[in-house]
């Protein structure tokens, strides 16, 4: 025989399956919201014992102009945190601040160190009397009791210490070949270039074309003008296809002064 339930039943099944489906759905949320939270607090518990007090900050770099007690005073009242909250970024900015500083590297080294690694401002020549460039060009502050060593001398009424300094690197480049050192570079207000070399010879470019004038001279001096260093004062390059060499004190037989030697000719420019 076949079963046929009451209509009152079939409303009331119905009536109670949201009920139940809503019980479900409420148990399951406060199942997900009860493990997150307890996420949050073990993960700020785990925080809280990691980030330790520092218990160390070492210094490191090869310090010539800068010691690691000015570091140190410079971070006394910049490093707050512990060894999670310590914010790295703003330690490294606070010493590359300094104006003998180029580069700082701060890291953590478990459980409880600061390492801090710098490098410093190296001066490669000086700018005009007072002042220092690094190889950048940028200005850097020396005060008298700061050994520098002998640098070479840059000196311009016109260009930047960073247009200098490119030149002077590029110099210092094409005379590498001939084992010359650049001991003073000049660019006057015409914009014409003087280089007093290591062998106390004078190098006169001129304004135009002064890397091509220069690789003109190498390969003069590689092929016996060297031979006469001592001798030569002066070399004269402001000659398209040519130079002319100016020699020291030398004089002739009746007192005259030996004039410059022309090689390979050309007009002055």
């Amino acid at each position: 025989m076949k079963h046929i339930s009451s209509p009152r039943a079939r409303v009331k099944s119905r009536s109670q399956r949201p009920a139940a489906t809503v019980f479900v759905r409420s148990l399951r949320t406060f199942a997900i919201m009860s493990l997150a939270c307890g996420t949050v607090a073990g993960s700020v518990l785990m925080f809280d014992q990691l980030n330790r007090p520092l218990t160390r900050v070492m210094i490191g770099g090869d310090f010539k102009y800068l010691n690691q007690n000015q570091v140190v005073e410079m971070l006394s009242d910049e490093i707050k945190g512990g060894f999670l909250s310590v914010d790295l970024n703003h330690v490294r900015q606070v010493i590359e601040n300094h104006p003998w500083v180029d580069q700082a590297v701060v890291r953590r080294r478990w459980p409880s160190i600061l390492e801090i690694e710098v490098a410093e401002e190296i001066p490669i020549a000086r700018w005009g009397e007072m002042g220092f460039l690094n190889y950048r060009g940028k200005q850097l502050e020396v005060s008298s009791r700061m050994h520098t060593g002998k640098l070479p001398l840059l000196f311009s009424p016109l260009a930047s210490s960073e247009q200098m300094m490119r030149q002077y690197q590029a110099f210092s480049q094409q005379l590498l070949p001939a084992g010359l050192r650049i001991e003073r570079l000049d660019n006057d207000a015409s914009g014409a270039w003087r280089v007093d070399t290591s062998a106390a010879i004078q190098l006169i470019l001129g304004r135009d074309q002064v890397l091509q004038k220069l690789r003109r001279f190498v390969t003069v001096w590689d092929s016996g003008l060297r031979e006469h260093s001592a001798s030569i004062e002066r070399v004269d390059l402001r000659y398209p296809n040519g130079l002319a060499v100016g020699w020291k004190g030398l004089t002739l037989s009746g007192g005259q002064v030996l004039p410059e030697t022309l090689m390979y000719g050309g007009t002055r420019g």
